[in-house]
């Protein structure tokens, strides 16, 4: 039997990316033996080196999104040619207009106005939904499959030792070190605050700071913070190998962001997410681990500012970042 050729298109934002890996991992075992393309936008290609499986992913550039861009950009990807199923996970015309333009003669997606003169496969429009289930569901809408037992977990089974990661548990008792995964500058400069509050909770800690983006910029920013007692160690950049090695070694992880909160979930990591309020909610339905997110508000009271610390899962408030930091203690073992 012929390989197939299956391309996805992917939504444009970077944060929703690892939400479609439980279509991705399922797509993988319907059709193991084909070729599966991916297209995404511009500096995220990096997140699907996460994936259990080799994908071809190619990046859209920011000058290539209008509809006669769009038509350029496929006609000059001559790595992804004769096309045999095409999955639309970003249900807009433009997307759509891509599938068309591969003359894949199988268009699966979502009807969401015009696009549907686009599609071969359409289906009603689950909006409500979160992205996960609505992929998810696009899949079982095509292979008449149920995929609700879906539990993915990536247990990073090829660790290879990292030496510069290595140095930092070569003590005669090997220390317990906390990962603080961050991710845009611009929100960690907004709670720069906060994490110095949290680094004066500890007192002898050793922290590893893992920037997944800006990192020079955010390096500098945690360079300038007085540690008191404690050792911050630099750690930039994303790369597999290290990561998954630091996350075999480290007590546990804090973060304030999806992408890394998602690869915890993912990797099975003992974690814990410290996010505002405001910061979009993901679903995890199809992961064998679930976060533990920590939302945090702040007020102002008679002019008192006061802070509120709201565990999800646990359904609990804690009163103050004191407590928070104490429940960590306890997750982590500290």
């Amino acid at each position: 039997m012929d390989r197939k050729k299956i391309l996805v298109k992917v939504p444009p934002k970077k944060e929703e990316l690892l939400q479609t890996f439980p279509f991705f991992i399922n797509l993988h075992q319907e059709y193991p033996t084909d070729e599966i393309y991916i297209i995404c936008e511009e500096d995220c290609s990096v997140l699907f080196t996460f994936l259990p499986f080799k994908a071809r992913v190619f990046e859209r550039p920011k000058d290539k999104l209008t509809l006669m861009q769009t038509h350029h950009f496929v006609a000059n990807l001559n790595e992804v040619f004769n096309i045999d199923l095409f999955f639309d996970l970003e249900n807009s015309f433009n997307s759509a207009f891509m599938g068309f333009n591969f003359r894949a003669p199988i268009r699966i997606g979502y009807e969401v106005g015009w696009n549907k003169h686009l599609l071969t496969h359409k289906y009603p429009y689950e909006g409500a939904l979160p992205l996960e289930k609505k992929a998810m569901h696009l899949l079982e809408n095509y292979t008449k499959k149920n995929f609700q037992e879906t539990r993915i977990f990536n247990e990073g089974v090829d660790l290879q030792i990292v030496e510069k990661v290595e140095k930092l548990f070569q003590e005669p008792v090997p220390p317990k070190i906390i990962m603080v995964m961050l991710y845009n500058l611009e929100t960690t400069i907004k709670e720069i605050e906060l994490w110095k509050r949290f680094f004066d909770g500890f007192t002898n800690q050793k922290f590893v700071i893992w920037s997944l983006d800006d990192q020079d910029a955010i390096s500098d920013i945690f360079s300038k913070i007085d540690q008191g007692a404690n050792d911050l160690t630099m750690h930039t950049g994303c790369f597999v190998k290290e990561m998954t090695y630091l996350f075999s070694k480290v007590a546990g992880v804090v973060t304030n962001n999806v992408i890394s909160e998602s690869l915890c979930s993912y990797y099975g990591v003992d974690s814990i997410s410290l996010m505002d309020e405001a910061t979009p909610a993901s679903s995890y339905s199809y992961y064998r681990y679930r976060p533990r997110r920590i939302r945090y508000k702040k007020s102002v009271a008679e002019e008192v500012k006061t802070e509120t610390y709201y565990h999800e899962s646990e359904d609990r408030e804690f009163e103050s970042l004191g407590a928070v930091i104490d429940y960590l203690h306890f997750i982590f073992k500290l």
